[in-house]
C-alpha cells in the first residue's frame, strides 16, 4: 500500500474519496469540513441547523461532492465531542471507517482529520495509529479479497508544508514498526520518496 504526502491542496486533487470529521460541539465546522461546506454552499451548515447532521460518535454521512472538489464523494465522519478526540478514540474509530471504506470499494482515500494543539492531536501520531489500525484490521479480520483491497490502498495525507516533516515521520514510524505486517510505500504528491530523517 502507499502513503503519500502533499501540502494542503484545497481539491485534495487524486482522492476518489475524502474522509473528514467534525465534532457534535463545534460550530462553525473548521478545517477540511468547513472548506467543504463552503464549496457546497453551505449544505453541511444547513444540515447541521436541520439536526439531520449532528456529529454524534461514528455518525456517518456520504455525500457526492457534485464536482464542487477533487473526490467525488465525501464521508463526514462524527468525532462526539471535542474534548473526548484522543489517539485511544482515534484507534477505535479506524477500524470502523475502514470497514465502510472497504463496502464502498473505495482505494484512493484523503484523509483530513483534525489535528492541532487545540484538539491534542499531532498529525504525525494520528498518521501513526491510523497505520496501526490498518494493520490491525488486517491481520485480524481479512484474508483474500479484504487483504487485497489493503495492499492496494493509496492513502493520502494533507497538510501545511510546515506539518509535512511531522506527517513523515509518523509514516516512517508505522513503516519501522510494521514492517513485518505491512508494507507501507511513502511517496510525495510529485512521486518522488522523501527523504529518510535520522
Amino acid at each position: 500500500m502507499e502513503a503519500v504526502l502533499f501540502t494542503l491542496e484545497p481539491d485534495f486533487q487524486g482522492c476518489e474519496i475524502l474522509v473528514t470529521g467534525f465534532f457534535e460541539d463545534e460550530r462553525p465546522l473548521r478545517g477540511a469540513g468547513g472548506y467543504v461546506d463552503w464549496r457546497l454552499n453551505g449544505l453541511l451548515s444547513r444540515y447541521l441547523i436541520e439536526k439531520k447532521l449532528l456529529g454524534v460518535w461514528k455518525e456517518t454521512v456520504l455525500i457526492p461532492s457534485q464536482g464542487r472538489i477533487g473526490p467525488s464523494l465525501i464521508l463526514f465522519v462524527g468525532l462526539g465531542k471535542a474534548k473526548e478526540y484522543s489517539y485511544l478514540r482515534l484507534r477505535e474509530l479506524f477500524p470502523f471507517l475502514f470497514a465502510v471504506l472497504r463496502k464502498l470499494k473505495i482505494s484512493k482515500i484523503c484523509f483530513s482529520l483534525p489535528e492541532d494543539e487545540g484538539h491534542q492531536v499531532e498529525s504525525g501520531k494520528l498518521v501513526e495509529v491510523l497505520m496501526e489500525s490498518l494493520a490491525d484490521v488486517m491481520d485480524e479480520r481479512l484474508s483474500g479479497e479484504g487483504e487485497t483491497w489493503i495492499k492496494g490502498l493509496r492513502l493520502f495525507f494533507t497538510d501545511e508544508e510546515d506539518h509535512l516533516l511531522q506527517l513523515l515521520l509518523g509514516l516512517q514510524t508505522a513503516q519501522s514498526i510494521l514492517r513485518k505486517r505491512l508494507d507501507i510505500q511513502i511517496q510525495t504528491a510529485q512521486g518522488s520518496r522523501p527523504p529518510v530523517q535520522g
